[in-house]
């Protein structure tokens, strides 16, 4: 089991230790540095490793801890979600980066303001 600071996630570690298969439970802050691990485990569909509180954190991570069965069922979560998640999947990010490049020239281009957009595996659309 990985905790993660809550101060400063695991931004590269992070992502290491999910390929890894290994459960990372967080809390996000309110800077981009302390949400990071929250990012990549809801990517990841792990949202119950997102503890809202300390003690929420705390009781996380003692369960993992103690809790055998429920540690061998989030690690196989884990393990398997890094294939099926589009976490990992670099052609994916690659593709819908690529597109939302294209949906900002075409803003700008067509003398719009900026303004903010959505990619679509966070609307929950398919490119």
């Amino acid at each position: 089991v990985c905790l993660d600071t809550p101060l400063c996630n695991g931004h590269t570690t992070g992502m290491d230790v999910l390929w890894a298969g290994t459960p990372m439970v967080t809390m996000p802050g309110e800077t981009l540095a302390s949400r990071v691990a929250a990012s990549q485990l809801t990517c990841l569909g792990c949202p119950e490793l997102i503890a809202k509180s300390r003690q929420e954190y705390e009781d996380v991570a003692v369960k993992l801890g103690t809790d055998l069965e429920y540690l061998k069922k989030i690690r196989g979560k884990v393990w398997k979600q890094r294939i099926s998640s589009p976490l990992f999947n670099t052609k994916q990010y690659t593709v819908e980066l690529e597109r939302l490049y294209l949906q900002m020239w075409e803003q700008c281009a067509a003398g719009n303001k900026p303004e903010h957009i959505i990619n679509s595996l966070e609307s929950g659309e398919s490119a």
